[in-house]
């Protein structure tokens, strides 16, 4: 019985740590998305410094980039 106890309590505390961990991600992720109205580009950056984030942003945006060449 004691070993249920003790399974169930460490399955808890990992739990709470994964949702923990992912809230902290959540206030250091950043999304960029094209402009251009039927493109689906989007960017998801997680933790990235100031240079990669500019990097994406601006291949997010500039729809020549990324989108078909017509």
């Amino acid at each position: 019985m004691l070993l249920v106890f003790y399974a169930f309590g460490m399955a808890a505390c990992l739990a709470s740590m994964y949702f923990i961990r992912r809230l902290g991600d959540r206030r250091r992720t950043t999304v960029y998305t094209c402009p251009v109205k039927g493109c689906g580009v989007s960017i998801q950056a997680i933790g990235s410094s100031d240079a990669e984030l500019d990097r994406l942003r601006n291949l997010a945006v500039d729809h020549s980039k990324h989108g078909s060449v017509a």
